[in-house]
């Protein structure tokens, strides 16, 4: 079994991306957006043998500075794959899918101890299945549901899965003249961002959330026609905006923002008809919505699954490769902070949890 860190040059990882289902979230240049703004290296963990690959992108960071945790002459790294559904991948064929897994995973725990990567946190996609070898070589916690809208499936069903109250506000919404369109992303994002960043100050959201706008620029980059933005108005008023982006065949809902000083809480509730409607059109085969704040089944995952009957768990890997190494950095970050670490569940590395009222978690890197 062959081992490495392949770099997002690698095109050893592109030529997988050729023999696999995949998204936008596994490209080299997207793990390279997110080590950037994530402060780490871009990289993807891949094993091979007999022609059978297995590749998972992350981003590699530097352990986090914690007082009484020692200083080891060769420092230790972590991995934690970017920001949404980057699910790991593998070519190995059904019949031996499970044998390959079991011994890639355990190769490549071996090797992440020679690279001194103390841990992995992984999101996978909750439109993929998760091999159960990886419940043998790690921990999987399920998170809360993601909803998802089968657009093969027709009109009609569509529609019928859409919440009874939520017709009556698109309906009178369309009386007030509020129509929803794609428009050019380079002519919209300034609006965007305003709503966007105007919407996270609303609900409290964590700095991580607040993406900055080379950020979407360098999306947009990236991700060319992929990405698509679709704005909500009443006349000249934009009252919602909204980023999508498509590849293989699935179109993920990402980001969006709504000036509730105009008083249109429902112009979201458009947005998301008007694009089930183009992606049944133009041949997708899934809208996927996601779920709640931190991948917990909050009001935001209420608001979704009035949408669909359609929901499957969301759920993250953690992988613990020197479990004395981790138990030393845990017993450090306890002293520090005077209180317990959390358990393989909960926030995950335990360490790189924050401390203080001021701490802004990563998302999903807690329990729900």
């Amino acid at each position: 079994m062959q081992c490495c860190l392949l770099d997002p040059f690698d095109p050893r990882w592109g030529r997988l991306l050729e023999r696999c289902a995949h998204e936008f979230y596994h490209l080299p240049g997207y793990a390279s957006l997110e080590a950037r703004r994530m402060g780490g290296t871009a990289s993807a963990l891949w094993a091979e043998d007999c022609g059978r690959e297995w590749l998972l992108p992350v981003v590699i960071r530097p352990l986090p500075v914690i007082p009484g945790a020692g200083a080891p002459a060769l420092p230790w790294r972590d991995a934690v794959s970017p920001y949404g559904y980057p699910h790991p991948l593998t070519t190995a064929g059904e019949t031996d899918v499970d044998t390959f897994l079991d011994e890639a995973l355990a190769a490549m725990r071996e090797f992440l101890r020679s690279e001194r990567v103390l841990t992995v946190f992984a999101r996978c996609s909750p439109l993929m299945p998760l091999a159960h070898a990886y419940s043998n070589h790690g921990y999987v916690v399920k998170h809360g549901p993601c909803f998802w809208l089968d657009l093969t499936e027709s009109a009609e069903e569509l529609q019928s899965q859409l919440r009874s109250r939520y017709r009556s506000y698109l309906n009178a919404l369309r009386r007030e003249g509020v129509t929803a369109a794609f428009i050019p992303y380079s002519k919209g994002l300034d609006d965007f961002v305003r709503l966007y960043y105007r919407t996270m100050d609303r609900v409290g959201a964590a700095r991580w959330y607040y993406f900055e706008r080379s950020y979407f620029e360098e999306l947009g980059k990236l991700l060319c026609d992929a990405l698509r933005l679709c704005v909500v108005k009443q006349g000249d008023q934009l009252l919602a905006a909204g980023l999508f982006a498509s590849s293989g065949g699935i179109v993920q809902y990402l980001l969006s923002g709504v000036d509730e000083r105009l008083d249109q809480p429902h112009a979201t509730k458009l947005m998301m008809i008007f694009v089930r409607d183009w992606g049944k059109a133009a041949g997708h085969r899934i809208l996927h919505l996601g779920g709640g704040v931190g991948g917990t089944d909050d009001a935001l995952s209420q608001f979704k699954r009035g949408f669909t009957r359609h929901f499957s768990l969301f759920c993250t890997w953690r992988h613990v490769v020197d479990a004395e190494q981790y138990e030393v950095r845990l017993r450090a970050w306890e002293q520090f902070s005077g209180m317990a670490a959390d358990p393989i569940e909960g926030y995950f590395p335990a360490y790189r949890k924050p401390i203080g009222k001021s701490a802004d978690p990563e998302p999903t890197h807690r329990a729900s």
